[in-house]
């Protein structure tokens, strides 16, 4: 140290990390911010080619310089840390520092965090040194200075004392840091970026690569001796830090595996070759798959793909292969695949697994599964733990398949870092956090950057969440990703918001359905209607006409239907709208069946051998996790492709089966309901081929709906239609089907579809109350959708136009671990979500054994017949927060219910009164239980006020009016 100039050795005195309790020697600032900026390089060097060049021209600068300066400005994201506000920190390292700089006069100021003081006194270099402009002075400074999750207000910024920055000698510290940074990363000052600004997406490509770069380095061993290499020759410390970067990227042992980036393909495969694993190897395109592959055949450039078709047209295929076209003509790094649910996130990830591992790729790759349900989802922790062993061992899990070509990857586990990873599947709310101001958001969005993001089922959310559907496409087309939406179809208003959001030039009349439609980098859209067969003479799902039958509403009407409809053989599926009237149909359906001495065969009943009976399955969401599991796996189990079908069966659910079960019905009943989501359940009507004597007198499909056959305001009140569904849109389907006595699919779908969220109903032929009660409900409506968007569109972080004009949102996400929840916001309603919807409690059902508290079983037909149910005992207080195979069991056994008594009751912790623990030990500790509170039924049931609350065997949660 004797050989630095004076102000070198007095920089030399900062530390950046202290030693733990059994080290001596402290990390200096310039040695962490080399060790991150390393990082950032060897990240770089591991993209493809063109995203180096693109943060270059961010500054408008060359490729060399322009790189270098961006590897400078990552660097300095820690400057702050040569502040009295922070050295500070600690007593040791402040002693040292307080020979050259006074620190100690301040231990009493209240402390500034040091990204704030990056913030502000960056720019003093950038510009009072360089003479940068002052606003892209601001702007870089911001994208560094907040990689601790969240930008700073200006305020902020305008509250930084002299005392917490310190003298005119600290600002010559910080020069000299400057100085030496630079050198070590070859920015030469003399070269000034020409830009004047900075643009939203450049903002994003450097926050998140500086957040990136600072978790890797922040994991560099401490030192353990003194070493002043950094401050005698920095450009041969960063070439060293660059190596020990490169080795934690990607050493098969230690690293975090992040690998060069190579095409999944080196030459573009044809499509038949990428799915010949499919349909046992006689894989033949459709016409959806081959018309989409055609048209993006001569794109190159990021690009926005709209594939508008029906259910069974083989979409995620060709959004798969899409994938594969784009990446080789946008050198696109990987892919996330976001879907409306969990239960679809997690199918898809074992689709997405199947397709990567045929394609035989000559590299390992990773995917992530993007959910708040990851711990519980079995087949993706055992690909996390079977990936571990592989590099601890170099060998397979015994029994399992191997992990060496499809790994998940256990340094992208973590919630913020999952869609950093080359691959993805989860839910869109994961993606759409990207665009909520949460914290490192701006890494959410530097893992979705030069990707192809595909978005399905998007017919599925609210305006509100539309609009954060659109703020995220506007986002990925400025960070040159590909975006591929997949729909059974859009309202036209709809398809035009997205094309709009990508920066469509002109928006065309949409062609005949079904139909694809692409728009590229610069706006230019192209569309084309699928044909029914492709040049090869591959057909289109058939056409399919389904007879139309009206019902009265009731639910005594719908269970006596069902019964006459299955008696005489097949299955039929009731699709209602509300829990409490499937437990009434389900109850009548077995109170007909008993009154004609037909048994019952239940989950939770058994049917004497030679009986004559009818398998009858309730399935809702308000059953215990564990006993909802095992009542879907009986729904596929009977009625799923490969299904054990009963001769006659009858299913009972509600709208969880219209979006993620893919079963197959021989006849239908559904509740009336918005026509998109009719049009959604009578999809499962004949869904599979099936030799038609196995639907016995159910050869043709049929419909009926409950509530078609009278004016449904009545039956919108008395059974909670209205709350559930716009009432507008209830009236315009019972409107646009009154008089039909079929339905063609998918010939009219789309068409259907445009008349209920298109133009006004035609009331002439109405009576005068029912033209105003219709009339009301639509501006209700429209007031409703207004509201929507607007709270959409103030939730989000703006445009990428209107960025730097938004304000500033600051969301207090859970803490960096899983949550069961993947909208960590649900329950504030202060605070911007990725959804909208009314507040939910997670509860347990727990009674009273012995003198402890435990967890009410299930029951016995559901619990595992090769090992008796073993009692889990609640610790409520005192659960062990690393003890997740207790938590697991406790959790298997919870329900999520949004009832406002019950709701209200937990808030105000009424509902329980008996602690869930603290930070350390306890419910409130861990992850998978933090949110959820125990219900106490020790009496078999639970009274609140005049609501009683009991948990049914059959039923499930059952609420109960007390007079």
């Amino acid at each position: 140290m004797t050989t630095l100039a004076p102000l070198t050795r007095i920089t030399a005195s900062l530390w950046a990390k202290s030693p733990k309790p059994t080290g001596e020697v402290k990390l200096g600032v310039l040695e962490h911010l080399l060790n991150v900026a390393a990082c950032a390089a060897e990240i770089l060097e591991l993209e493809p080619p063109h995203v180096k060049a693109q943060m270059a021209a961010d500054l408008g600068l060359e490729l060399e310089q322009g790189l270098n300066w961006v590897l400078a400005l990552v660097a300095l994201h820690d400057l702050g840390k040569a502040s009295p506000a922070f050295q500070m920190k600690w007593a040791e390292g402040m002693k040292a520092v307080d020979g050259w700089l006074s620190v100690s006069r301040l231990l009493r100021e209240p402390y500034t965090f040091h990204g704030v003081v990056s913030e502000f006194c960056l720019p003093d270099f950038l510009v009072g040194q360089l003479q940068w402009s002052s606003r892209l002075a601001e702007h870089v400074s911001d994208a560094v200075g907040c990689h601790h999750g969240f930008r700073v207000e200006n305020l902020a910024l305008q509250d930084v004392s002299p005392a917490q920055i310190g003298d005119d000698r600290w600002r010559k510290v910080r020069f000299e840091l400057c100085r030496l940074v630079t050198v070590a990363v070859g920015a030469d000052y003399s070269v000034v970026p020409p830009v004047k600004e900075f643009s939203a997406a450049a903002f994003m490509r450097l926050a998140g690569l500086t957040s990136f770069a600072d978790w890797l380095g922040s994991s560099f061993p401490l030192p353990t001796q003194t070493d002043f290499s950094a401050y005698e020759d920095p450009a041969a410390y960063f070439a060293e830090a660059r190596a020990q970067a490169k080795k934690l990227l990607t050493d098969p042992k230690t690293g975090i595996h992040w690998p060069q980036f190579a095409p999944l393909h080196p030459a573009l495969p044809h499509l038949e070759d990428v799915f010949s694993y499919l349909a046992n190897g006689e894989f033949r395109p459709r016409p959806l798959q081959t018309a989409l592959a055609e048209a993006l055949a001569q794109v190159d450039g990021s690009t926005l793909v709209l594939a508008e078709a029906p259910m069974g047209e083989g979409k995620t295929e060709a959004a798969l292969y899409a994938y594969l076209q784009l990446q080789h003509a946008a050198q696109h790094r990987g892919l996330y695949v976001a879907l409306p649910t969990q239960a679809t996130g997690s199918a898809m990830f074992e689709r997405l697994v199947e397709f990567l591992r045929a394609q035989g790729s000559q590299r390992p790759v990773s995917i992530q599964l993007a959910h708040g349900g990851t711990l519980l989802n079995d087949e993706y922790q055992e690909r996390v733990e079977n990936t571990r062993l592989f590099y601890r061992t170099n060998t397979d899990a015994e029994g399992e398949q191997s992990v060496e070509a499809v790994r998940a990857e256990e340094w992208f586990t973590s919630r913020k870092r999952a869609l950093l990873d080359e691959f993805g599947v989860g839910t869109v709310d994961q993606a759409l956090l990207g665009v909520l101001g949460v914290s490192h958001q701006f890494v959410r969005l530097w893992g979705l950057g030069n990707r192809v993001v595909v978005l399905d089922e998007v017919h599925a959310y609210d305006t509100y969440t539309s609009e954060l559907i659109a703020a995220l496409v506007a986002w990925l087309r400025a960070l040159g990703s590909s975006v591929v939406i997949m729909s059974a179809t859009l309202p036209d208003e709809s398809r035009r918001k997205l094309l709009g959001a990508w920066g469509a030039r002109e928006i065309p009349a949409a062609v005949n359905y079904p139909r694809w439609t692409v728009a590229t980098q610069t706006g230019e859209v192209t569309a084309g209607t699928i044909p029914d067969t492709d040049a090869e003479g591959n057909r289109s799902r058939p056409t399919q006409q389904i007879a139309l039958h009206s019902l009265p509403a009731s639910a005594e009407a719908v269970a006596a239907q069902a019964v006459e409809l299955t008696l005489n053989g097949g299955c039929t599926a009731i699709i209602v709208n509300t829990v409490q009237r499937a437990q009434a149909v389900q109850s009548e359906v077995l109170r007909l069946l008993a009154e004609r001495g037909v048994a019952a065969q239940t989950c939770t009943g058994a049917v004497a051998k030679g009986a004559e009976w009818v398998g009858v399955l309730l399935y809702h969401a308000r059953y215990p996790a564990d006993e909802r599991q095992y009542r879907e796996r009986a729904v596929l189990k009977y009625l799923g492709k490969e299904g054990q079908r009963p001769e006659r069966f009858i299913l009972i659910a509600t709208q969880v089966a219209e979006q993620s079960l893919d079963f197959d019905a021989d006849v239908m009943i559904s509740d009336l309901a918005p026509l998109d989501l009719l049009l959604q359940r009578a999809g499962r009507l004949h869904r599979h081929q099936r030799p038609p004597a196995s639907r016995h007198v159910h050869v043709h499909p049929a419909l009926y709906i409950a509530g078609l056959g009278e004016w449904p305001a009545a039956a919108l009140k008395a059974e909670a239609w209205g709350r559930v569904y716009a009432p507008a849109l209830l009236y315009r389907t019972w409107r646009i089907l009154q008089g039909r006595q079929t339905l063609t699919l998918p010939t009219e779908l789309d068409d259907l579809v445009q008349q209920v969220y298109g133009a006004a109903l035609a009331t002439a032929d109405l009576t005068d109350e029912q033209a105003q009660t219709i009339q009301a409900a639509e501006e209700k409506l429209l007031a409703e959708r207004a509201g929507q968007a607007s709270k959409g569109r103030f939730a989000h972080i703006g445009l990428p136009t209107e960025f730097w004009q938004t304000r500033l949102t600051h969301v207090l996400e859970e803490p960096d671990t899983e949550s069961v929840n993947d909208d960590a916001l649900a329950d504030e309603d202060e605070f911007p979500r990725t959804r909208l919807g009314d507040e939910s409690v997670r509860i347990v059902p727990v009674q009273q054994a012995n003198g402890k508290w435990v967890v009410c079983p299930p029951p016995k037909a559901m619990q595992p017949k090769n090992e008796p149910w073993q009692e889990v005992v609640t610790h409520h207080q005192t659960l062990d927060k690393g003890d997740m195979h207790t938590a697991k069991r406790i959790f298997r056994r919870s329900l999520s219910i949004s009832r406002w008594e019950v709701v209200r009751a937990a808030k105000e912790g009424r509902l329980w009164t008996h602690g869930l623990g603290g930070d350390k030990r306890g419910w409130a500790a861990h992850p998978l239980l933090r949110d959820a509170v125990p219900l106490d039924l020790t009496a078999g049931y639970k009274d609140l006020g005049r609501l009683r609350l009991r948990l049914d065997p059959e039923l499930g949660l059952v609420y109960e009016k007390l007079s």
